[in-house]
């Protein structure tokens, strides 16, 4: 996910009250954010147009600025968790730094381009789909031998042109910006770039169309591994990335693209993400996710974006296409998982941050997604859903709808394979599925692709509690969870064939990017275990006692306590013989068939024979108790 983990929709009005809101509504101005580490700007590049303004985050440790590098403006001192904005208003350019840990030029440095001013160093009219390919391959630049680091290869690489890394450690945080390159290693597992726990990311490509990265590791990097932004055509293969910041490999606000033959663990977002498009035209195939927090993330991902014939397991959670306010292009929709091998999804030693733990134990989740399909998969032991289709709450409220889950084989869920979350806004479907458990009970009948009772929505209210109870016990930063830095190291990874002999391969939009796939059926995992848990409408029972305590009162007390109200006011009803019969089928029908204030209003206006003192405690007193426990448990989890 990017950035946030929105809440689950539930106890809307407990999270408006508790959690707070975004810094910045949705649909106010031009708002970009960054992020000030304790050694680096993140992003280190922004474009925001004329007039757009930039807000610093402090999310480190220590004091530190941003300062212009003209002198033009810079912020106060910034203590952990302040914040500074600007506006920028003229076209052009604008480097600067942080006094306490750079200078001019030197050191944690960031830049702000504004509008359609090139970045530093790269040509005119440079940018997302305004290059053009190359109509040769230009002259291979070699890592130690023509350049003593891949920075100053990259630097000296043409478009159309192969940078050659041989085999060592590289520590350095890599920029490319010219178009049409390859940059490939001649051995995955021992060309190595090593962020030394310091640097942003290993390498990224920022509005470089046609960017190739082949067979190398990036690890101990603060944000990612291996990242393009606003980009048109790119493809990343036989890559490795472990133990980074934030993501393994991040494709954000581009097209065309392509990542095969990866693998990326021990990241406390996701390992592999693509986010931001629509259409996206980007295909994930032949890779695997290990010890992540999310095996996949995609915030606003839609469009031609397929996710196929590879293996997510023991992360968090396994796949987690997402809708976000905090991106554009919202709701996601339109994502092919198909033909992948998820298991075991429910690492609690696994790095992650607390806005990931929610989605803890899922092997495939969509949240508040529409018209995604979820085909052909093996979905095994994971610890609480196999496959779960959950609404989301950010600044809006994203129900999900149109989506379809058919013909894959779950088993073993702690709780339920398949899971559909309420509210839903109606017509997503289950069909043709091979499974045991089920949220909503028989989902296959009540929503299946063919039943008209899809189309009115609803959903197991249950499920969605159990991921808030989730959210409400990360928030203050003490649940289940791994260190990045102290990650497991992945064993040696397949090599890309012909490595030092092939010519180079541009990432060129719709011609070479996204390949073609063929669909495979995968194989169960050999080791399959039993995994059930004891719940109580959806809402599991083996869970810490505050989090009991909140599923229990805030979700199931309501429905207990309205069925107690409906079934004394017939009760009353009924026994009062010397009302006439037509009043008393009216106030029944009335408690019946009007939710909640129904039988509310028979208490407060039906000249019910039970003491006034009886009725104000059965409803008022009730209700007290039921807020009073559910922000108990809120409060106290928090």
């Amino acid at each position: 996910m990017r950035r946030t983990w929105a809440v689950p929709a539930a106890l809307a009005l407990l999270v408006a009250l508790f959690a707070g809101g975004s810094a910045h509504a949705a649909g106010e101005g031009a708002y970009t954010d960054v992020s000030i580490l304790d050694d680096v700007f993140s992003p280190r590049i922004v474009r925001v147009p004329v007039g757009g303004i930039v807000e610093w985050t402090n999310d480190g440790r220590s004091l530190r600025d941003v300062v212009a590098d003209d002198g033009s403006w810079r912020s106060p001192k910034l203590r952990p968790g302040e914040t500074f904005e600007h506006r920028f208003d003229q076209m052009g350019a604008f480097p600067y730094h942080c006094s306490f840990h750079g200078a001019p030029g030197a050191g944690m440095t960031g830049t702000i381009v504004v509008g359609d001013a090139p970045i530093p160093g790269t040509a005119v009219g440079v940018g997302p789909g305004r290059e053009t390919p190359p109509s040769a391959p230009a002259p291979t630049v070699r890592v130690p031998q023509d350049a003593p680091t891949i920075q100053a290869a990259v630097d000296r690489a043409q478009p159309g042109g192969l940078v050659l890394i041989s085999p060592g450690v590289y520590v350095e945080a890599v920029v490319v910006t010219t178009p049409f390159v390859t940059i490939r290693g001649t051995d995955r597992n021992r060309v190595i770039l090593d962020g030394d726990f310091r640097l942003d990311n290993g390498i990224q490509v920022i509005e470089a169309d046609g960017v190739t990265l082949e067979n190398m590791t990036a690890r101990h990097y603060l944000l990612d591994g291996f990242l393009w932004s606003s980009v048109f055509g790119y493809r990343g293969s036989y890559l490795t990335a472990y133990d980074d910041g934030d993501y393994g490999m991040f494709a954000y606000a581009s097209e065309y693209g392509q990542f095969d033959h990866s693998y990326a663990s021990g990241h406390p977002d996701s390992g592999f993400y693509i986010g931001q498009c629509d259409p996206c035209h980007a295909v994930i195939t032949d890779v695997a996710a290990e010890h992540n927090a999310l095996g996949f993330s995609g915030t606003n991902a839609s469009g031609d974006l397929s996710i196929v014939n590879s293996e997510w397991a023991y992360n968090m959670a396994g796949i987690l296409p997402n809708t976000l306010d905090s991106e554009l292009l919202a709701p996601q929709h339109g994502v092919l998982i198909a033909g992948n091998v998820v298991h075991d999804n429910d690492d609690r030693s696994a790095p992650a941050e607390p806005l990931q733990y929610p989605a803890f134990g899922i092997g495939i989740g969509i949240t508040g997604g529409i018209g995604n399909l979820v085909a052909g998969n093996v979905v095994t032991a994971q610890e609480r859903f196999g496959i779960a289709v959950f609404p989301m709450l950010d600044r809006s409220f994203w129900p999900t709808s149109d989506n379809v889950v058919r013909d894959n084989r779950v088993s073993d869920s702690g709780i339920a394979d398949l899971v559909l979350s309420g509210p839903s806004a109606g017509g997503d479907c289950f069909e043709r599925n091979t499974y045991s458990t089920s949220l909503p009970a028989a989902i296959q009948w009540q929503f299946g692709c063919s039943s008209p009772l899809r189309r009115l929505g609803g959903g197991n209210l249950g499920t969605t509690f159990a991921s808030f109870s989730l959210y409400v016990d990360a928030m203050d930063g003490h649940f289940p969870h791994g260190d990045w830095k102290t990650a497991p190291e992945p064993g040696p990874q397949p090599q890309m064939p012909g490595a030092e002999l092939a010519p180079p391969d541009p990432a060129v939009a719709e011609v070479a990017v996204p390949e073609t796939f063929h669909i495979r059926t995968p194989e169960p995992p050999l080791v399959v275990l039993d995994r059930e848990e004891m719940s109580v409408l959806g809402f599991p029972l083996a869970t810490s006692w505050w989090a009991l305590l909140l599923g229990l009162y805030a979700y199931a007390l309501p429905i207990v306590l309205y069925c107690a109200w409906v079934s004394i006011a017939l009760w009353d009803i009924a026994r009062q013989d010397a009302v006439p019969n037509g009043r008393r089928i009216v106030w029944m029908i009335v408690v019946l068939a009007v939710p909640l204030a129904g039988p509310i209003g028979y208490f407060a206006l039906g000249r019910s024979p039970i003491q006034p003192s009886l009725r104000l405690t059965l409803v008022v007193g009730a209700l007290v108790v039921y807020v009073a426990l559910a922000v108990l448990g809120f409060v106290v989890g928090s």
